[in-house]
């Protein structure tokens, strides 16, 4: 008989953003989904077997946290999977303590990381201590070779990488020109994507591009000084095709989305040399700190359009979405016994 491998994830919020859409493209892989609550964040769409944990959110509040282990164990005692894959920092914690107290294999990802950056030095070293602890449990990947190498240089463990993939339909008819009426009919439009955060910089996007000339237009944020913003847009196939340059102004990031989207809808990017930005965009954009000496090099529409049809073959060839779902089985065949034991709670 043929053992069928069983694997559930377990995220701390769906809300919209990189961390949905790399489970979307790897939802072959996902044969169960525990998630917390997106705490004032819309939350993402999901498609298949699911579960809301109540006491897991993103902020730290140890009562709160310590039954959203309990009920992790529950669930994960009734689910029995023969591995237990985690995403984000709260539910890669509960996880691979509850894999451990269950005898689960188990892989964590990090989508980016906040042992740098993020909080105030003696609270980053605990956490980085933690989560040296937390890597020897099992096996830990990262979305980008960046992200991996910085963490095997932190953590002290191998780190596999797991890259995304991007597939999205074709924009709409019609929807550029609805979508440059919509914002006023400017000459040049330049877009940025991403939450109402500070690492996300919308200042320093703002400036550049207004320096350089272009409307700034922001999406996933609903108010940014300076700037056009959109809010959450539903279609954003449309809305890339509306745009001239598409901007990643962040000072610390993962495998931006964004950037995956921006090169399948054909549009060139100016970016920070943050993260595994450079891997991500390659010679197929403009990866700088000088945002509006990037964008300066665009105004030339002819610049953009090559530009723009070189970054579309390079991510449907780098980030095909239908390698995902296999990469990933294939880490869990490699982890796995021919008929992997669960232990139960005595």
């Amino acid at each position: 008989m043929i053992h069928a491998m069983r694997a559930v994830h377990v995220v701390t919020r769906l809300n919209v953003g990189g961390i949905a859409r790399y489970l979307g493209g790897a939802r072959g892989a996902v044969d169960h989904l525990l998630r917390g609550v997106a705490e004032g964040e819309r939350e993402a769409r999901w498609e298949g077997p699911d579960e809301v944990l109540p006491a897991l959110r993103r902020s730290i509040d140890p009562l709160r946290d310590g039954r959203a282990l309990l009920d992790l164990l529950r669930r994960l005692e009734r689910l029995r999977p023969d591995i237990l894959h985690t995403h984000a920092s709260k539910a890669g914690a509960l996880g691979r303590l509850a894999a451990r107290r269950l005898g689960i294999p188990s892989v964590h990802t990090f989508h980016g990381h906040v042992l740098d950056g993020y909080f105030p030095r003696p609270l980053a070293r605990l956490a980085e201590a933690v989560e040296r602890v937390l890597a020897r449990g099992g096996a830990v990947t990262a979305t980008g070779p960046a992200t991996a190498k910085d963490l095997e240089r932190r953590l002290g463990v191998p780190v596999a990488v797991l890259p995304p993939g991007i597939e999205l339909p074709p924009p709409a008819p019609g929807a550029r020109e609805r979508w440059r009426r919509s914002l006023g009919d400017p000459m040049r439009i330049a877009l940025l994507v991403g939450r109402p955060a500070a690492v996300k910089d919308h200042a320093r996007f703002v400036a550049a591009a207004r320096g350089a000339g272009y409307l700034p237009v922001v999406a996933g944020a609903a108010r940014v000084p300076g700037a056009l913003a959109v809010g959450h847009v539903e279609r954003m196939e449309n809305l890339y095709d509306a745009a001239d340059v598409v901007v990643l102004a962040s000072r610390r990031e993962g495998t931006p989305f964004a950037l995956l989207e921006a090169a399948w809808c054909g549009r060139p990017v100016v970016a920070t040399p943050v993260g595994d930005v450079p891997w991500v965009v390659g010679e197929a954009g403009i990866v700088t700190e000088d945002l509006e000496g990037g964008l300066r090099r665009l105004l030339d529409p002819d610049f953009r359009a090559s530009l723009g049809a070189l970054a579309a073959e390079r991510v449907r060839r780098l980030f095909p979405a239908s390698a995902v779902a296999p990469r990933i089985r294939a880490l869990y065949a490699s982890l796995l016994p021919p008929h992997p034991p669960f232990l139960p709670l005595p």
